[in-house]
Order: structure tokens, then C-alpha cells, then sequence
């Protein structure tokens, strides 16, 4: 398994590697990375860097030459322009004149995303898409609310026959990796494990996509196969796919002309994006997720939301974060 902990430092080794009077861009970065969907965190990550000029962020400018922000978005761009001149770059109207020559990818670092692409493709031929729960006893939603890199996960626990919630729990963590569009799997498992493994008899609704994503492994299927329990995804938006008719209450969503979940909505919510997570049918999924659209019936979705959000800000004193 790929040590995400590293990501960070990695973008800074690569920042330090751009030679005096040459520039790179975000995506340039990304790419050394194995993924241009990292771009925009590569930006965060040098908008914080803590050691300008020793790490040369002022070097990395956007895709199309615009010299752009230095420490934040909105603040330092005269100071950028500044100090690429004394490096000898050109630089008019906000732009890298002769850009192509003067812009350098050779990068030497861990193409650590690949990597995690690599470990996703493997996990998704161990995917179970059958019905192999057992007994239908308790459902789990579980969520995780963030404030930077301070993660809140939340797992409420549903009893099925009694149609009500029977168990919350929390747990707080350190985010290691940084949240890039389709890993987010590699962000949570580390925070929630502990609020998933060694419960029995339990389908874990888990927010975000099961087999409804590009590679195929989503965050609910990429738990379900790493810890061996039963899982549903229940996204809040769509990733991947085609919903066939979002005017209606149900309609099945097609990825690479294939059937591979649910769009779902109830009476004055939110709709829901269902898939397969792992040794939960379709099916079953959809049935389950539905029982907690209507009226009077406990969603531990929801409560697995309020409660991550509630723990966060007793914790911090403050509504920042992610709701």
C-alpha cells in the first residue's frame, strides 16, 4: 500500500527542482504527480508553503502564462512579478513572455497518484456486487466533517426491525492526504476505520460514490473491499455517469453504457446518487436508501451529517469547516 503521507512534501521537492529563471505550472506539477485532477491542490499546498523562496513557489504560474497569485489567492502578485524579473523571466502584462521556452517539467519525484490509481485498479476486481450481508439487522451511516485537516467522523447505527437509531459514535483524526476529486478514499479510511471495524451484522451507508466513478472504486467500495464489510455508496452529487431521467423520483444512472446505479429522491429532500458499494446488490442498495427517503423513518445519513458537523463545532468552538 502507497504512503499517502508524503503528498505535501512531494509537491515542495518538485517546486525546489524548477531552475533560476524558468517556470513551471500547477498542472506541470500535477502531471509529475500521476494526475492533472491535482492541480488545484497543488495550489493550496504552495499558497501555504512555509518556506517561500527557499521553496521557490513564485517559479509556478499558470497554464496559460499568467504570472497569478503569490501566498493566496487575491494577494502577492507584484511581489511574483518582481522576483521572477530578477531571475530573468520576462514578464508583460501579467504574463511569462516566450513562455514554452522558458518553461521546465523535467521533474524527478514519486508519481505517487499513479501509484494510488494502480492500488484502486487492483481493489476494484475484488469488488462484490451480490447480495452477501446476511441477516439485514442494522444499516450505518457514516460521515466525516472537516475543519482543514482536522477530520470529525460520525457512524449512526440504524436497527432495521425497529426503525430506529440505536448507537451514535464519533472519532477524530488527522487527514493526511489531501482531498484530490475521485481519491477521496485515501483522505477517510484512515479517520473512520475505527468507527467500522469489528461491527457486525452492519451495511455501512458511507457518504460518497461506490462503483459510480471513473476507476470503478469509489470511497464505499474502496472501504468495503479494504476492511471486508458490507457497503453502500450514497453520494450527494454525481461523479461519474448519466442520470436516464432526473424528473423523475427514481432513475437508474448509466456509466460506459452500463447500469451502475440510482439517482433517488424523496418528498423535500436532496437527491441521493446510489451505488454499489461491496457484497450489497444494486438492488438491495436501492431499497435500503429508500426506506430512508420517506416520512418517520430515522435516516442515519442524516444524523451521521449533523452529528459530524455538531461534533466539529463543540470541538473547535466555531461553524468553520465543511458542512
Amino acid at each position: 500500500m502507497v504512503d499517502t503521507k508524503d503528498f505535501a512534501e512531494l509537491v515542495l521537492d518538485a517546486t525546489v527542482q524548477i531552475p533560476k529563471g524558468m517556470v513551471s505550472t500547477y498542472g506541470d506539477i500535477a502531471n509529475a504527480l500521476g494526475d492533472i485532477a491535482s492541480s488545484r491542490t497543488v495550489g493550496k499546498i504552495l499558497a501555504w508553503n512555509p518556506r517561500p523562496i527557499v521553496v521557490p513557489c513564485h517559479r509556478v504560474v499558470y497554464s496559460n502564462g499568467e504570472v497569478g497569485w503569490y501566498s493566496g489567492k487575491g494577494k502577492g502578485n507584484e511581489r511574483k512579478t518582481e522576483l521572477l524579473t530578477k531571475e530573468g523571466v520576462r514578464i508583460k502584462d501579467g504574463k511569462v513572455q516566450n513562455f514554452d521556452a522558458v518553461r521546465f517539467a523535467d521533474f524527478k519525484i514519486e508519481p505517487m497518484l499513479k501509484e494510488l490509481r494502480e492500488e484502486q485498479e487492483i481493489l476494484r476486481g475484488r469488488v462484490i456486487e451480490d447480495d452477501r450481508f446476511g441477516e439485514l439487522r442494522y444499516v450505518a451511516g457514516v460521515d466525516v466533517s472537516y475543519a482543514d485537516d482536522d477530520a470529525f467522523a460520525a457512524m449512526a447505527v440504524y436497527d432495521w426491525a425497529k426503525n430506529l437509531i440505536v448507537d451514535r459514535m464519533t472519532v477524530r483524526g488527522k487527514a493526511d492526504f489531501p482531498y484530490i476529486p475521485s481519491y477521496l478514499a485515501f483522505r477517510e479510511i484512515p479517520v473512520i476505520a475505527d468507527l467500522i471495524k469489528n461491527r457486525k451484522d452492519t451495511i455501512f451507508l458511507i457518504d460518497g460514490q461506490g462503483v459510480l466513478h471513473p476507476r470503478g472504486l469509489g470511497i464505499a467500495s474502496h472501504i468495503g473491499v479494504a476492511l471486508d464489510v458490507p457497503t453502500i455508496g450514497v453520494a450527494k452529487s454525481l461523479l461519474s455517469g448519466t442520470v436516464e431521467n432526473d424528473r423523475l423520483d427514481e432513475s437508474p444512472i448509466r456509466l460506459d453504457d452500463r447500469k451502475r446505479g440510482y439517482f433517488l429522491r424523496g418528498p423535500g429532500r436532496h437527491p441521493l446518487y446510489v451505488s454499489v458499494g461491496h457484497r450489497v446488490s444494486l438492488g438491495s442498495a436501492v431499497d435500503i436508501c429508500r426506506r430512508f427517503l420517506e416520512e418517520k423513518v430515522s435516516d442515519p445519513m442524516r444524523e451521521a451529517h449533523r452529528l459530524a458537523n455538531s461534533t466539529r463545532r463543540s470541538a473547535l468552538g466555531s461553524g468553520e469547516g465543511k458542512e
